[in-house]
């Protein structure tokens, strides 16, 4: 700090101060109100002059480098398709003959007269005939 802003400093606190303690009307209430309040301001007047006699540099950010992302260039993938053989059908259908159980039931018969008769069918195989691929 300069010598002669230093100087001129110390003469307005006490300036400040001396006129904080001078104003004393033999009231002895709220003299330390005043004195404080001298004190600050005379502290806040001091830290404005010298901010502006001693201007802060301005500091430039820094600058921001940004680098593209490499370009990768990869050869397409072969695609090799191969064709499975030829499906040939050797062989034949056949019927056969199956004995397949038909559970018991109860079975409704109309009469001439148009009277519902319900008799139980025990229960029975039956053939039934089905078609199966031969092969060879």
């Amino acid at each position: 700090m300069n010598k002669m802003i230093k100087t001129f400093l110390i003469v307005l606190m006490a300036a400040t101060t001396t006129t904080a303690f001078a104003h004393h009307h033999h009231h002895h209430h709220g003299t330390g109100f005043a004195i404080g309040a001298g004190i600050l301001g005379a502290g806040l007047l001091a830290s404005t002059i010298y901010d502006a006699a001693h201007p802060r540099p301005y500091v430039a950010p820094a600058p921001v480098v940004v680098t593209p992302a490499p370009v990768v260039v990869a050869p397409q993938p072969q695609v090799v398709v191969q064709t499975p053989p030829p499906v040939v059908a050797t062989g034949h259908y056949e019927t056969r003959v199956q004995n397949v159980w038909v559970e018991g039931r109860y079975v409704d018969q109309t009469t001439p007269q148009g009277a519902v008769v319900r008799t139980w069918q025990p229960g029975h195989y039956e053939q039934q005939q089905t078609q199966v691929w031969v092969t060879p």
